[in-house]
């Protein structure tokens, strides 16, 4: 008598608590829904629900669909289980066993094939946007070369038809400037590990495997700054290596080429009277052994440290940039003054820090390093620099070019 007492009770809190999971269930499905779509669009970056580009706009209605149909699997799930759970609940009436059932192959045939349909659609679609992005990777009409560091990115302009096939030849870190409506591909390299390009807004994630070119093309629709990181661990600031790419119209493009071409080249000799640029600073030649200025050679037989000029960013407009050190500080004199006077300390693990610092191979006062800061900001274009407000394009020393007329190709020589 009491077993049967126990097993009734047993049973009834059972009934009791499916409808209390289900609850549960039901309200924090409910709080992801709403908290996920708290805050402004603004302040979500690396969204992938506001696309801006052909490639982006693929892989969101590929989401969409996978969404859909996920939610007629998950409401039919979720159906099928309450009202299983309510047709056969054990009745108070009931004294003896239920039959058992060992196999129903009706059934096991039914829960194979749906799986199997569901996953065929999804699959179409998919290897469709596969095939249409490796084709546009392969026309397009300017090519960035991409090169994943430790840890931070360097990007190549090379060839561009608009220009008839010439080499843009412009390198810069982590800040990129791309035309709108145009198909640009950029090619991914790495010397070191496996990283990942990821622009949420533009375009999906692609490995960057060393040994091996990935190529992905993006073709965005509208102008903007978008922001993009590794998406694979990389190491130690793997956190730390962001980027940001800036669309805007052609002409704005080219006059961003021509600022970049034509800003003052480095230069050891007195400037004329008059120049807003200041003599260099005499330990710069360090900076010389692992970056490169607007066509300057590498100096590593000055500094006496065994580099190469890519080991770290490309130096030409680098205060015309946002930040620095990939993404991590904003970009003003007093920042770039801590950076020069111990890197390590900022960013551990950079290869910049393991010579130059407190007790590293090159120490700078916080004399030099402010004078070597002053001058850095004095190497701007002629044209002066980009502004929060939007293109400075005025008195750039080149017309920019967007259709017939080559970019122009000159700037200063280096000294």
């Amino acid at each position: 008598m009491d077993e049967r007492r126990q097993e009734r009770q047993k049973s009834s809190g059972e009934k009791r608590g499916i409808p209390r999971l289900l609850s549960w269930g039901s309200l924090s499905l409910f709080a992801v829904m709403i908290l996920s779509a708290c805050g402004p669009s603004g302040e979500k970056p690396y969204t992938t629900l506001s696309p801006a580009s052909e490639t982006a706009d693929d892989i969101h209605s590929l989401y969409k669909l996978v969404f859909w149909l996920s939610l007629i699997v998950f409401v039919g799930v979720q159906f099928a289980l309450v009202y299983l759970s309510l047709r056969y609940r054990r009745k108070k009436s009931d004294t003896k066993r239920p039959p058992q059932v060992h196999g129903n192959k009706r059934l096991e045939l039914l829960w194979t094939i749906i799986p199997a349909v569901v996953l065929l659609v999804l699959l179409v679609p998919t290897l469709n946007i596969l095939f249409d992005q490796d084709a546009r990777a392969n026309e397009g009409s300017l090519q960035v070369d991409v090169y994943g560091k430790q840890w931070w990115w360097e990007f190549d302009l090379g060839e561009d038809t608009v220009q008839g096939g010439q080499d843009l030849d412009v390198t810069t870190a982590n800040e990129i400037v791309i035309p709108v409506g145009r198909n640009t591909v950029f090619n991914l390299y790495s010397n070191n590990v496996i990283h990942s390009f990821w622009i949420p807004q533009l375009s999906g994630k692609l490995d960057v495997i060393p040994g091996h070119v990935n190529s992905i093309s993006i073709t965005p629709t509208e102008t903007g700054t978008f922001y993009g990181e590794c998406a694979e661990f990389c190491g130690a600031q793997h956190a730390w290596m962001r980027f940001k790419i800036t669309v805007v119209e052609e002409d704005e493009f080219y006059a961003w080429v021509n600022n970049w071409r034509t800003s003052p080249a480095i230069s050891a000799q007195e400037q004329p009277e008059g120049s807003s640029v200041i003599q260099a600073p005499q330990k710069f030649s360090v900076c010389l052994s692992c970056h490169t200025y607007n066509g300057a050679e590498n100096a590593n037989a000055l500094s006496g440290i065994d580099a190469f000029s890519t080991y770290g960013p490309d130096l030409t407009m680098l205060v015309c940039r946002e930040t620095f050190a990939a993404g991590m500080m904003e970009m003003t004199h007093e920042n770039l003054v801590q950076w020069l006077m111990d890197p390590d300390s900022i960013k551990p693990g950079n290869y910049m820090g393991t010579m130059i610092g407190p007790g590293k191979a090159v120490e700078l006062t916080q004399a030099e390093a402010e004078e070597m800061a002053d001058f850095l900001f004095s190497m701007v274009p002629e044209g002066g620099c980009t502004t929060a407000d939007g293109w400075n394009t005025t008195d750039t020393a080149a017309t920019p070019a967007v259709e017939s007329t080559p970019v122009s190709t000159e700037a200063t020589p280096a000294a």
